[in-house]
């Protein structure tokens, strides 16, 4: 173990921190909660002067307590092609589905089952027309949260885009 390196609790961590379902001593459990990704080795030792903190952190490593907190990989670059074509148009069949399933996940998204009659209404839906006579309800129903008023607006221009 070297002193910069950063620990994360794994998932039985996690589980001993909120039940005690593993039954670590005092010592483990007070460096287990010390581990939070932020802190490298040093920080947590230096927070148990005199203590064999190390030696405890190794234990709860080995244990599968904890886990050494692995650097994010960066994504690879993007090949982009000389000449990408260009999109083709969505005809109105393709448009009027994804119109009616962007409506239909966003008011399950937003409101769940409190939002079922208008998701009945919309899957009965067989054209734009009809979808866009239901407009004002799927406005009002993404209000009704306050994550959905917060989106509100990208939304609406995302679905505008469709039904036109």
């Amino acid at each position: 173990m070297e002193d910069n390196e950063t620990f994360v609790k794994t998932p039985k961590g996690v589980e001993e921190m909120t039940s005690r379902s593993h039954g670590l001593g005092q010592r483990a459990r007070r460096l287990l909660i010390l581990v939070d990704g932020k802190k490298d080795l040093a920080g947590i030792a230096a927070a148990f002067p005199g203590e064999d903190a190390r030696g405890v952190l190794k234990n709860l490593a080995s244990e599968g307590f904890i886990r050494l907190l692995e650097p994010p990989v960066p994504p690879p670059e993007p090949k982009r092609p000389a000449a990408a074509p260009a999109p083709s148009p969505l005809d109105d069949a393709q448009r009027f589905d994804m119109a009616r399933n962007f409506m239909v996940n966003t008011v399950n998204a937003f409101l769940g089952i409190m939002g079922s009659n208008l998701i009945e209404k919309l899957e009965r839906c067989r054209g734009i027309e009809e979808l866009r006579s239901h407009y004002a309800a799927w406005r009002e129903a993404i209000q009704m949260s306050r994550e959905g008023r917060g989106q509100a607006a990208d939304l609406e221009s995302r679905l505008a885009a469709l039904l036109s």
